[in-house]
């Protein structure tokens, strides 16, 4: 909202900040401005000039204007009082100060009010009616001081799920891009190699043809000569008879004449049929499929998650990442992304050379915001390696170390967590349980060395 300076305050101001003088100078022009201002007005130019009339000084520290000082003094000292005085309350009836405070009718009264309006009541001072208030309005303040500090920490977070989810965005796009670029140079690959296949079939066709059609073309003309040679023997006896036993040779043609060849045209069939799919069936197997994907938004902000989601260490840096109440926020775990509630499923995990490590299943209700073992009673079931020995539940050792890839069997319906060796496929504990919740895939890493879910190929070839 604009306002207007009073005419005083206008004399008062300095040319270049518009505030009142604070310690004013003048230089050889006679214009007057404060000692900081002329100074910085001089450094960016280089020059001591007036910058209001551009008349250079010849004093290079300008001599203080002491009645303007105690001008502008007396000035502010004029506005800090009167700025006193406006706080003071004043009656509405008679605008005298509101001094006392009447007891009986519990309102703030000024002399003439007690005189006219509450004699025989009872009074005492404004602070000390005040005070009882105050201590509530303390207590309230506090209240606020605390709520605003929530409040504050509650849009920190939010600014910081902001960026991350700018960052989410930024990677998962990038991430898009060079998938897609492995699929397009795929198909691009896949293409020459098809249309090769179908250019040299149809070169060698080709080929074919044109031999057979050769070999026709001597025919005929072979044919066409001994068709002109025995009409004209045919019509000079002595000719005829002259080497009548060639005649009739050269008369006959006993080669068979060609049949089509089925095999002779390009196998359409066998470049186009059901291209799209059997192309899909070969990416799956250059493009793995993983059983398990994991949910980035549930690990722990120490914990790294590969490109493809399916591998989980310790991250080499200070990863900022916001807190959310489904991320594990004092331990390293991390769930998988789908959950289960019905039927079987399995997947493998490669732990390699990991030495802290937790791989198994979790009810979705566990509490992630809390230090608890990975054990049945706060709903997981799982294996974990703890000092050199590898451990079930309470802690049964299960297995010798040597075992470096778990095939984790969930059937939900008969309530059945199975843990086996995949390189041996020998059983190695079983947790039975009734489950009423979802289930997910859980895994939990304190090792900048991996655990990873290996790819679905392998996954199938584990028996349950």
């Amino acid at each position: 909202m604009a306002f207007s300076l009073s005419p005083l305050h206008q004399d008062l101001s300095c040319p270049i900040c518009y505030e009142v003088y604070n310690d004013p100078v003048v230089p050889s022009c006679g214009h007057s401005f404060c000692r900081t201002c002329l100074q910085r007005s001089w450094t960016l130019s280089s020059e001591r000039e007036c910058p209001i009339c551009r008349r250079c000084s010849s004093r290079e520290d300008p001599p203080p204007d002491l009645a303007l000082r105690k001008a502008c003094e007396s000035y502010l000292q004029q506005k800090k009082e009167e700025g006193s005085r406006s706080q003071d309350v004043l009656c509405f009836l008679h605008s005298e100060k509101l001094s006392m405070f009447c007891v009986d009718d519990e309102k703030l009264v000024c002399g003439k009010c007690v005189t006219q309006y509450h004699q025989n009541h009872s009074f005492c001072s404004i602070n000390k009616a005040a005070k009882p208030h105050k201590e509530t309005i303390q207590a309230n303040l506090r209240s606020l001081v605390e709520k605003l500090k929530m409040f504050k920490n509650a849009k920190n977070i939010r600014d910081k799920a902001a960026a991350h989810i700018k960052s989410q965005f930024q990677q998962t796009e990038k991430q898009i891009q060079e998938e897609f670029k492995k699929l397009h140079q795929f198909l691009k690959t896949e293409e020459k190699v098809r249309l090769f296949d179908l250019r040299q079939e149809e070169e060698e066709m080709s080929q074919n043809i044109k031999m057979a059609i050769d070999k026709l073309d001597n025919q005929i003309k072979d044919i066409s000569i001994r068709i002109t040679e025995t009409q004209n023997k045919l019509n000079n006896d002595a000719l005829l008879m002259q080497d009548f036993k060639i005649t009739r040779t050269r008369s006959q043609y006993t080669f068979p004449v060609p049949q089509p060849n089925s095999g002779a045209l390009i196998d359409v069939a066998k470049h186009l049929g059901n291209l799209s799919y059997r192309v899909g069936e070969m990416m799956k197997n250059f493009f793995p499929i993983y059983p398990v994907v994991l949910d980035p938004n549930t690990a722990n902000s120490s914990l790294s998650i590969s490109a493809d989601l399916s591998s989980v260490s310790t991250s080499t840096e200070n990863l900022q990442i916001p807190d959310n109440p489904g991320r594990f926020s004092v331990y390293k775990g991390v769930l998988g992304s789908e959950g289960f509630s019905s039927g079987t499923h399995s997947w493998v995990v490669e732990v390699g050379d990991s030495e802290d490590w937790v791989v198994g299943v979790a009810e979705e209700s566990v509490n992630r915001k809390e230090e608890i073992g990975a054990v049945p009673e706060n709903g997981f079931y799982c294996i974990w390696r703890k000092d050199n020995n590898i451990f079930a539940g309470m802690g049964k050792i299960i297995i010798p170390l040597t075992a470096k890839r778990f095939c984790v069997t969930l059937d939900w319906g008969k309530g059945r967590v199975i843990f086996s060796n995949y390189d041996t496929n020998k059983a190695l504990h079983t947790f039975k349980c009734t489950f009423k919740k979802k289930m997910y895939p859980y895994f939990y890493n304190t090792s900048k060395k991996p655990l990873k879910i290996l790819p679905l190929q392998v996954s199938n070839r584990a028996k349950i």
